[in-house]
């Protein structure tokens, strides 16, 4: 009689959180586009959760994996790595040996944002409009009636626009920093430059 291998129990692998996801894409795209796409993205997200939760509920579906033992770790008894000489080897990707926190992204960002502010405000009073034209620029586009504001209209203070155009900028200029951060140890030898 042959001794069977010992299995454990795992949740069965399920597509269902990817039509969940797919669903809550489309009803945010619908935002923009139309709302006949938010419909099918809620149809979709709506079978999603379904078929998900029936995997789960009343009982939760899983499968039975075989349980192999890990395989012995590399043993060598030689001091040196053995290198391979090529004549015209490709250049290679550097990694790096430190990386930033990510602190040094959201300062970053923050500086970026306050210089990136600094610059449209000057564009504001250089090209005789106000401060306020750039800030109420920004946050036309989230504004449903902003295709009946004139120029002049823009050129004052509005405190919802002000307030929109502070998220954006500084969602936007934090995430910019964030990312730069992530890269800063993986570019060339001059990153401030290349930023």
């Amino acid at each position: 009689m042959a001794v069977q291998d010992p299995t454990i129990d795992l949740p069965a692998p399920t597509a269902w959180p990817v039509v969940v996801a797919f669903g809550v894409t489309l009803v945010f795209a619908g935002f923009v586009t139309n709302a006949a796409v938010s419909i099918l993205g809620l149809v979709s997200a709506a079978t999603g959760a379904v078929g998900w939760f029936r995997d789960v509920f009343p009982h939760e579906a899983h499968v039975a994996v075989r349980v192999v033992d890990a395989p012995p770790p590399a043993f060598t008894r030689r001091h040196q790595v053995a290198r391979v000489a090529i004549a015209h080897e490709l250049a290679r990707a550097s990694l790096p040996l430190e990386i930033y926190p990510v602190s040094a992204g959201v300062r970053g960002g923050l500086a970026g944002s306050v210089a990136m502010a600094a610059v449209a405000m000057l564009y504001g009073v250089v090209s005789g409009t106000s401060i306020w034209y750039p800030i109420n620029l920004l946050a036309a586009g989230f504004f449903p009636n902003a295709m009946h504001i004139t120029t002049s209209e823009l050129a004052v203070f509005h405190l919802r626009a002000f307030l929109t155009a502070i998220a954006i900028h500084a969602i936007t200029s934090l995430l910019v920093g964030l990312l730069y951060g992530a890269m800063l140890p993986a570019l060339a030898r001059r990153p401030m430059l290349l930023g």
